[in-house]
């Protein structure tokens, strides 16, 4: 069995990019642009666990002690589970904001529709 090289946060980026031309061409089918859409989106949360780990390191050697600068030893998978989670509440926090956003936008044009059946009466 051969063993895949380990791809960098670039080689994930391009890869993202070059799946993203496909779709906008419009040259493939629809189950074929389905499975594109799911491999990127797997390599979009891959990008985020490398930016998370690379945050966590920064944020180790940050801090400092009295001896000077000090690296810290972490767990990313503590991070990473409590990370995961918080990013799930703050989806559905985001979700539930865009929803109250539609719906005030929506009553917002329902008052404007009937200001305006109101004026085209009047006149």
């Amino acid at each position: 069995m051969k063993k895949e090289k380990t791809k960098n946060f670039s080689e994930y980026i391009e890869e993202i990019e070059e799946i993203i031309e496909t779709l906008e061409s419009g040259e493939i089918d629809i189950d074929e642009a389905i499975k594109n859409y799911e491999k990127a989106m797997g390599l979009i949360e891959k990008c985020k666990d490398i930016l998370k780990q690379s945050k966590l390191k920064i944020d180790v050697l940050r801090k400092k002690t009295e001896k000077g600068w000090e690296i810290e030893p972490f767990e990313v998978e503590e991070n990473e589970e409590k990370d995961s989670e918080e990013t799930e509440e703050e989806d559905e926090l985001e979700s539930e904001e865009d929803e109250e956003e539609e719906d005030e936008e929506n009553e917002e044009d329902e008052e404007d529709e009937e200001d305006d059946d109101e004026n085209e009466k009047l006149w």
